[in-house]
């Protein structure tokens, strides 16, 4: 049996494989992810990068309205 590990996305555990990657738990719409060291993954490196452990994000599309003004 394969081993798993538990990550947190969107507030939920999920277990995943050990050897997965960024790209196996990431949604396509995601451009990159910055792990927990501060090291920034852009897309195009999520299938070279092992998900790290104790991986916890929101990945739920934020709202980035400005702010109305008045004249």
């Amino acid at each position: 049996m394969a081993q798993r590990k538990p990550v947190v996305i969107d507030g939920l555990v999920t277990e995943v494989r050990e050897k997965s990657t960024l790209a196996d738990v990431v949604p396509q719409e995601v451009t990159s992810v910055l792990t927990s060291n501060g090291q920034l993954v852009p897309r195009d490196q999520f299938r070279r990068v092992p998900v790290p452990d104790g991986f916890e994000t929101n990945l739920s599309p934020i709202n980035k309205g400005a702010a109305m003004t008045t004249r």
